[in-house]
């Protein structure tokens, strides 16, 4: 049952989110699902596997350079609102499902907690100082970096430091609960896919209100494809063989209520399409990789 959704649990949701895009109005529940998720998974965890190698500060300099590049690159053609879409699809850091996906394909999700952690205090800090250098506000206000701080922070906050914390407190308290996490793979797999529903309804819905024509929007989705799989890419390279799956998680899916949030609030109309469809790509290639492993072994 465990391999079927694995294989076929994330597509179905993507379907149903698409057809019932009516479920966008339960959004905020999926900070929620994550942060349950993640707790799961770290209550399980090695801690002595919980340190900094050579691959996690390679894969800060990536993620800063994936952030930069693509915009350096838009900004020189004067394409600024896709310069501006790329920026924010890729400066903000790993997902804070990232290590909970690295669990359920089999990779070592101490290896992404510790890469998510390190890529959150990033973010925190170079998002508040590129934003206003790289984003022209759309309605002429000027960009507060405190405000951009307390915006990441509160993402960090539910979806990171509250999980980290309470998996502490349950393994400190409940010591067999590092042995009744492992075993709720199929849960955190349930919460997964009502996630996937809920971003799939919510990138419908999104897209549909801008009324945009498929020709505005196309630029935008190839874009984000291009983006997406390069960072799974060069994340599988980065790792090599010994931690390509988890740096390519890490660095192929993104944090992007972030990027969606500033670029609804501050740039113009189009430019959150940017991180909304590259989360839609991100959870798309995650499906394919489901698909894949669960193809290739039992559960």
């Amino acid at each position: 049952m465990l391999r079927a959704l694995k294989k076929w649990g994330l597509l179905i949701s993507f379907v149903v989110g698409g057809v019932l895009p009516e479920l966008h109005e339960y959004s905020w529940l999926m900070p929620y699902f994550v942060g349950i998720m993640l707790m799961i998974t770290l209550t399980g965890m090695e801690v002595a596997e919980l340190r900094p190698r050579r691959e996690h500060f390679l894969l800060l300099v990536a993620n800063l350079f994936m952030g930069l590049v693509p915009w350096g690159i838009l900004h020189l053609l004067e394409y600024e609102e896709l310069a501006e879409s790329a920026f924010l699809s890729c400066i903000v850091g790993a997902a804070a499902s990232s290590p909970v996906v690295v669990h359920l394909l089999g990779g070592k999700s101490e290896f992404a907690a510790v890469a998510l952690l390190l890529n959150s205090v990033m973010a925190s800090i170079v998002i508040p100082v590129f934003t206003p250098f790289t984003i022209t506000p759309h309605t002429g206000l000027s960009l507060s970096r405190m405000q951009l701080f307390f915006v990441v922070l509160d993402q960090v906050l539910i979806m990171l430091i509250l999980p980290c914390i309470a998996a502490a407190l349950l393994r400190w308290l409940l010591p067999g609960s590092k042995v009744v996490s492992r075993k709720l793979g199929g849960f955190s797999l349930f919460l997964w896919m009502l996630s996937m529903a809920l971003v799939s309804a919510t990138g419908v819905t999104r897209i549909s209100e801008t009324d945009a024509s498929f020709d505005q929007i196309l630029p935008y989705f190839i874009l984000a494809a291009v983006l997406c799989t390069c960072g799974f890419c060069i994340g599988r390279f980065i790792g090599g063989k010994k931690y390509g799956r988890e740096v390519g998680q890490c660095l192929g899916q993104k944090n992007t209520a972030v990027g969606i949030y500033l670029g609804l609030c501050y740039c113009a109309p189009l430019v959150f399409l940017g991180p909304t469809l590259h989360l839609l790509c991100q959870h798309i290639f995650n499906t394919w990789q489901f698909v894949r492993s669960s193809t290739r072994k039992p559960c």
